[in-house]
């Protein structure tokens, strides 16, 4: 069972938590953070945390790919880490992706 939900964490910030489910465990995740792009007229995501390829790890959309995290064991409280991380980061996050996109990364 896959479950969705939508934090909104201002104006023009989501993060969007999807947890996979089975037999009552945790299996895989992902968190990612969505900034409005006002050039674009769209959602873009930003940053995203999940264990897509086994292990967790941290993407940023136009500045780095599979970044290696330091992060719990246990997925689920690995999850709300990087929930809680990407809220009080998220305007670091998408002023380094505007800035990267600025230069045509």
């Amino acid at each position: 069972m896959v479950r969705r939900r939508e934090v909104v964490i201002g104006p023009d910030r989501r993060l969007r938590v999807t947890l996979e489910v089975e037999r009552g465990k945790l299996r895989s995740w992902a968190v990612q953070l969505e900034w409005w792009d006002p050039e674009d007229g769209r959602w873009v995501w930003v940053a995203r945390y999940d264990t897509a390829g086994g292990r967790a790890h941290r993407d940023r959309n136009r500045v780095a790919a599979h970044e290696p995290v330091d992060l719990p064991e246990d997925p689920g409280r690995a999850a709300k880490v990087a929930e809680k991380e990407l809220s009080q980061r998220a305007e670091e996050y998408i002023e380094a992706y505007r800035a990267a996109k600025a230069q045509g990364r």
